[in-house]
């Protein structure tokens, strides 16, 4: 799917909380969870997010909460003009077999083994179908392809809305930018976290991930445990007064305990953390900083500190190449994360668990 003329924009929109979210149970491919009452009200909130923008055609999985989600976004969104609705089948979750149904905590205790496989090696990550087994996290990201390579070509230059799942919408980003299965994990969908990619002559960019304001939370919830560093990323580039007000305001009731500059970034400080005194400030005259500190930051916390949360301003660049090596791609692969001025991204380091990219640009 590509043009030179205008891009075509993809909306990804996780469904929202289901039976299952709250029961704490694996769903995977399986069609027996529906919407909670908040995860109605969030579609809705996501609806009324929307509404401002031209939506031209609409894809969702065949499972109902997804179908569900699908639904309250668009009578939210109060559009009377028709819209195209395509039932995509390469749109449903992760196939997990004998999983499905399981809580969390059981799959961690009785099939530890495999259990430990998907969450450190996904590409090498198999379970039982049929008489043989089959790669769950591989054939996903297949589907994924197969997505991009049947289904939107007929949308160029077009805004579509997909509405699905965590592990499909990360399968999505992922093969879109060439990002192999083995770093499945690195990203995270919230429910009803928004996410968009251009697509245009010049290849994709991502512009949003997992964007959660629309449902009302500051920042993300914390998916791999409140436990860890969490560091906020915020570009120095065409930052603004105005802007680092708005930050503030924004962060206000978010303990922060460090904050990382430069020494040009070192300028906005005293409006940023005007609600933060007591947080501690260092200040690097170097550039390329932030890669040495946010591991430094990793390796200094005590076993019995849980979570750390700072935020660092650094040149856009330097953000770009530690979110984009953090999702699995190469260093000069950055650019096709379009960080916007005055926008947070979020990276958590959880204990035991590989780095997460929990948003960009919200």
């Amino acid at each position: 799917m590509r043009t030179d003329a205008f891009p075509s924009r993809i909306i990804l929109v996780r469904h929202g909380r289901s039976s299952f979210n709250d029961q704490g149970r694996y769903q995977g491919s399986s069609d027996e969870a529906i919407l909670t009452p908040k995860g109605v009200t969030t579609a809705q909130q996501v609806g009324a997010y929307l509404r401002s923008m031209t939506i031209d055609a609409v894809y969702t999985s065949p499972l109902l909460r997804a179908k569900q989600t699908t639904g309250e976004i668009l009578k939210a969104i109060a559009d009377k003009r028709p819209k195209p609705i395509t039932v995509s089948r390469y749109l449903r979750e992760i196939d997990l077999s004998v999983w499905e149904g399981l809580t969390y905590d059981y799959v961690r205790q009785y099939h530890r083994e495999t259990y430990n496989c998907w969450q450190q090696q996904p590409h090498e990550f198999k379970l039982p179908a049929d008489d043989s087994y089959h790669f769950p996290v591989k054939d996903l990201y297949q589907r994924a392809q197969k997505f991009w390579a049947h289904s939107l070509h007929h949308h160029t230059g077009k805004t579509v809305l997909i509405v699905s799942h965590g592990g499909t919408n990360h399968a999505l980003i992922s093969t879109a930018f060439g990002l192999s299965p083995e770093h499945h994990h690195s990203l995270q969908q919230s429910n009803c976290g928004i996410s968009i990619l251009e697509f245009s002559g010049q290849g994709v960019q991502l512009t949003q991930l997992n964007q959660t304001t629309a449902i009302k939370e500051t920042l993300p919830k914390l998916k791999a445990g409140k436990e860890g560093l969490r560091l906020l990323l915020l570009p120095e580039d065409s930052l603004t007064d105005k802007a680092c007000q708005q930050i503030a305001h924004r962060l206000a009731t978010i303990k922060l305990d460090f904050c990382l500059s430069n020494t040009t970034g070192k300028y906005w400080l005293p409006m940023l953390l005007q609600h933060h005194s007591q947080t501690a400030q260092f200040i690097d005259d170097r550039d390329d900083f932030l890669q040495d500190w946010q591991q430094i930051l990793a390796d200094a916390l005590e076993p019995e500190q849980k979570l750390i949360t700072g935020i660092a301003i650094a040149p856009t660049n330097r953000i770009q190449t530690l979110l984009i090596q953090t999702l699995g791609g190469r260093s000069y692969e950055g650019a096709k994360l379009s960080l916007t001025p005055g926008h947070l991204s979020v990276i958590h380091y959880p204990k035991n668990h590989r780095p997460i990219v929990q948003a960009i640009n919200i």
